[in-house]
């Protein structure tokens, strides 16, 4: 207990003004409405509300209908009277043509007037006619008090029951019989009125009677209006609504009768002038607190009562508040050293105030009553009384971004490069252990359980597990800046972003909760949840309140809406700009207050005191402008086919922030139905809609509470086309089967023509083709003469030059091999021998078309094969031939093609070496291919030659062979690589000869 009086007591000991709160110069929201925003008209003579809660005003030009936003008129003429029907069961209003209008379901009808006998006393027959020498009783002040001439004044008290007020008598009628009378000598009675079943008067020397049976009886007025003398002009009698006003000293008192009649009074507003203004008529909602005031000529004033009060310093500029803590009873500490205690009252702390501003973000008391404050890259830590700092700890050139007071006497301190860090509170001097270098630029902290501890930052959402350590970032919030976090129990976690709205993590799942027609809530600061399941959010343009169960209701899709309720500058704030980026990001008192930061004061409030002004009124739908033709609407519309425009005019009593009345429409049911928002003049428009049934459903959302909504459903129908009936749908029918026909016959036409046509082009090609393949079969045989020409040439060569040439050849080596010219004789008749040979199997190539045939060929073999052929001539030359293949290799190839190249390579090779050698090497290599070399120590082959065959695998038109080289035995082979899927690389041998590498690309 004295460690809770510490602070007030130091508080009062300080050498600093304690700053009396000024109160407002008006407790009321005050909005005023002429000709120039919605009135037609600015005599307002009558305000009367009728079951549904509109307002019905009379004016000079008509009766108006006034919903809390649009005014309506329903006559143009001025209204005369507004006054209950029979038994208070309807309203009526008659204007000054005698014209008699019923308002009943938000509407306003002409009602006929039923005879009565004269001399009728009933009210309602009175009102409507006039009747000379009765005047019955409409109200105070009454209008036409110096120009109406009586004899008696009526004023009801049920449906057949009334009091008769005469010039020297009262008398009482109940079913059209006297019951009592008395004397009474009256000058005026306008003194007069009733409230419930008893009548009143203001007595000419000021006292309040009031009559029992036939007794006067002077009665005292309790409550907020002082004791002094009435007077009968300072009397406003709204009779519709049994309503009574006394106006003293431009103060309004609403008076209330007891059950044993005596009068209560209490004082509504202040300051506002009756004689200025010129009031004539006035109504109260004591539900909202809400007071009409019409004026003879200067329209209509709205007073509301203002339903927050904001905490401000009056003589520090400085009302711009963020973090904030408690302080002594129920009272409140800000970061920038100004102290608010329960009742409002403002003073400094001049320890905070001496210290730099420009960081008000982080706040903290602790349980032994300590403050934990941070500036910039400083922590401090205050004592109770805020007049010592007892330590203080520098991060050097790493900013402190937050501060948080967690379980376990361990504050957590966010920075800007180092991360996370905390402090152990039970100690004398407190050093700060990194945490965890992860979580950097922390903005809230929060625990969900002393083992877990959430962190947002400015750009991601943490999961931190403290013991065993883990740390989880939260998908989704990646790049999202995290402005507070609320846990109200453990797997459900709210988080506010900016610019992003407000999320909710629950059962491993992120929702994002709907935002505001405008989007207000996208920069959601704070939620703070109040004992009775309501959640107050701020943002930069007003407070919002929810309701939880909605908010869960619409993250487990029970409902696609979540109910807002709207608080602006109207209800009591000065500014719609609240604070965020602190924390605390709000404050939550002993006492159940709740502190809010703006940028113009502390928003300071008890919950259950707000009453949230609900748009639970009924939903009305009043009249449908067809293109310029008035309709009355029903549950069902019919519109002609040819309409251009159809527009419903919708309409709900309601009184407080437009912006909580949220009104939707759909055409037709659909699974993904679209709810568009009603225009804001609550207009709902359609423009030329096909022909058939729809159904128009309109829904009002009533305030909080799951699926809490009203919904009316309107059919249109609109009227088929003229096209569309069942006559002009034969005649189409008829028409289009007529011309079916038509285009059939002709097509038929067309087609018949087309295939003459092509009947004789069938046959011109038919011919053509004929004559094409006799011409073919006349070539095929003239190819088969030449080919079987080829084959006996190839055989005569082969009996006549190649034989002949090989005996030769074979004759040369039985000679001399000392005798040049024997040796030059047989070089020559080998190289002839091989030059035939190679023309031979190069025309056997061109005769054979299957050129794609392979077999598995050892290439050892086929190259020793080769080698012996040559090794007699090689040896003449003194060459030595090696075959270094290796043995067994075997590759897919067509045989005769791969002998012919190797036969031409070996045999140049041969020809170009003297007293050297020639090496054959066969191997895989690593990309697939089969290499066959062929090395030789001979004269070498000139580089243009080498250049072609390595630029030139294919022979196309412009790779010829150079101007140097005549023999067309490098071409055969390059041609015939070509057929095996090879190519022909050649380099120099160093500084003798030439390898030439076959390289065959295996499929």
């Amino acid at each position: 207990m004295l460690t809770e009086l510490r602070p007030i007591l130091l508080l009062l000991l300080f050498p600093m003004a304690v700053l009396a709160q000024e109160p407002e110069p008006h407790s009321y929201h005050l909005v005023h409405y002429t000709d120039e925003n919605g009135l037609p008209q600015n005599s307002v003579k009558f305000i009367v509300p009728d079951r549904e809660g509109f307002l019905w005003l009379a004016t000079e030009n008509g009766l108006v209908r006034f919903d809390g936003g649009r005014f309506t008129t329903h006559t143009n003429t001025r209204i005369v009277y507004i006054f209950p029907g029979n038994g208070r069961k309807s309203l009526l209003a008659v204007n000054l043509n005698g014209l008699l209008f019923s308002i009943s379901n938000g509407g306003a009808d002409v009602r006929p007037v039923a005879p009565r006998p004269p001399g009728c006393s009933d009210y309602e027959y009175l009102v409507q006619h006039g009747v000379t020498g009765t005047f019955p009783a409409t109200g105070l002040p009454n209008l036409y008090a110096g120009i109406v001439k009586y004899d008696y004044y009526l004023l009801p008290t049920s449906a057949h029951a009334y009091f008769l007020v005469g010039k020297d008598s009262v008398s009482f009628a109940e079913k059209g019989k006297e019951k009592y009378r008395f004397a009474w000598k009256t000058d005026s009675p306008w003194d007069f009125f009733t409230i419930g079943s008893r009548l009143y008067t203001v007595h000419k020397d000021g006292r309040l009677l009031l009559f029992r049976h036939n007794t006067p009886e002077t009665i005292t007025l309790s409550g907020d209006i002082p004791a002094k003398p009435l007077d009968a002009k300072q009397l406003y009698w709204n009779y519709v609504a049994e309503q009574l006003f006394i106006y003293q000293d431009d103060k309004c008192y609403y008076i209330t009768a007891g059950q044993d009649g005596t009068l209560h009074s209490k004082l509504l507003v202040t300051g506002f002038s009756r004689r200025k203004n010129d009031i004539v008529s006035v109504f109260y909602d004591a539900e909202h607190e809400r007071i009409f005031f019409g004026s003879r000529s200067r329209g209509l004033y709205v007073l509301t009562k203002k339903q927050f009060h904001p905490l401000v310093s009056p003589v520090d500029q400085d009302n711009v508040f963020y973090a904030q803590a408690p302080f002594g009873d129920n009272g409140i500490i800000t970061a920038q050293g100004i102290a608010f205690d329960s009742a409002g009252n403002a003073s400094r702390v001049p320890l905070l105030q001496n210290i730099p501003k420009g960081n008000r973000y982080s706040m903290e008391r602790d349980r032994a009553g300590n403050f934990w404050y941070k500036h910039q890259n400083t922590i401090y830590k205050f004592n109770a009384s805020l007049t010592k700092i007892l330590w203080q700890r520098s991060f050097g050139d790493d900013a402190v971004t937050q501060l948080y007071l967690g379980v376990k006497d361990r504050l957590w301190v966010g920075t800007w490069k180092g991360g996370l860090y905390f402090l152990n509170l039970n100690d004398v001097s407190p050093v700060p252990l990194l945490f965890s270098n992860k979580v950097k630029d922390a903005s809230y902290m929060l625990h969900e359980s002393p083992d877990v501890l959430w962190v947002g930052t400015g750009k991601g959402l943490y999961r931190v597990q403290l013991s065993p350590l883990r740390i989880d970032s939260v998908p989704g919030f990646g790049q999202r800046y995290i402005r507070s976090l609320l846990i109200p129990r453990r797997g459900e976690v709210w988080i506010t972003t900016y610019d992003e709205g407000i999320f909710l993590y629950r059962k491993g799942r992120v929702v994002q909760m709907p935002a505001d027609r405008l989007g207000y809530l996208k920069t959601a600061h704070c939620i703070t949840p109040d004992d009775r399941g309501f959640y107050w959010i701020t943002t930069n343009k007003g407070l919002f309140q929810a309701a939880r169960k909605d908010m869960l209701a619409y993250a487990d899709g029970e409902q696609r809406y979540v109910y807002y309720h709207y608080y602006s500058k109207s209800n009591g704030m000065l500014t719609n700009e609240f604070n965020g980026g602190c924390q605390p990001c709000a404050l939550q008192l002993q006492n159940g207050d709740i502190s809010l930061p703006s940028l113009d004061g502390l928003l300071r409030f008890r919950p259950a005191q707000i009453r949230a002004e609900l748009p639970d009124g009924p939903l009305i739908a009043g009249q449908a402008e067809l293109d310029t033709q008035l309709l009355q609407t029903g549950d069902t519309i019919r519109l002609p086919n040819n309409f251009v425009r159809l527009g419903l005019q919708l309409s709900t009593p309601y009184y407080g922030d437009p912006y909580n009345l949220k009104l939707l429409y759909t055409l037709d049911e659909k699974e993904d139905e679209v709810w568009l928002p009603v225009e804001n003049n609550g207009t709902i428009a359609f423009s030329r809609l096909h022909s058939g049934t729809y159904t128009l459903r309109i829904r009002k959302i009533n305030g909080f509470g799951v699926n809490n909504y009203s919904e009316k459903r309107i059919t249109l129908i609109v009227e088929a086309a003229w096209f569309e009936t069942l006559p002009a749908m034969i005649m189409a029918g008829c028409i289009l089967g007529l011309l079916i026909y038509i285009y059939t016959q002709l097509r038929i036409r067309h087609m018949r023509r087309k295939n003459r046509q092509l009947s004789r082009h069938v046959s011109e090609r038919t011919a053509e083709l004929e004559n094409t393949l006799l011409s073919l079969q006349e070539s095929e045989q003239q190819l088969r003469q030449q080919g079987v020409m080829q084959q006996r040439l190839i055989t005569a060569i082969t009996h006549d030059i190649k034989t002949p040439m090989k005996y030769l050849m074979l004759l040369s080596k039985t000679g001399n091999p000392t005798d040049k010219k024997s040796v030059a004789m047989g070089d020559a008749l080998y190289r002839m021998y091989n030059m035939v040979d190679n023309l031979i199997q190069y025309m056997k190539m061109g005769a054979v078309r299957n050129h794609s045939f392979r077999e598995y060929v050892d290439l050892h073999d086929l190259l020793e094969e080769k080698a012996g052929i040559f090794r007699p001539i090689a040896e003449i030359r003194s060459v030595r031939i090696e075959n270094n293949a290796i043995r067994g290799l075997q590759v897919p190839v067509n045989r005769q093609l791969l002998s012919i190249v190797v036969n031409n390579l070996l045999d140049n090779a041969v020809k170009y070496t003297v007293e050297g050698s020639v090496h054959l090497a066969a191997s895989y290599e690593e990309n697939g291919t089969v290499s066959i070399r062929i090395t030789d120590t001979g004269i070498g082959m000139r580089p243009e030659i080498r250049e072609w065959i390595n630029r030139c695998q294919a022979l196309v038109a412009d790779n010829r062979l150079p101007v140097t080289q005549n023999g067309i035995g490098l071409v055969i082979v390059v041609e015939l690589l070509q057929q095996i899927n090879g190519k022909l690389y050649v380099h120099a041998n160093g500084a003798l000869g030439t390898s030439m590498e076959i390289l065959l690309q295996l499929d």
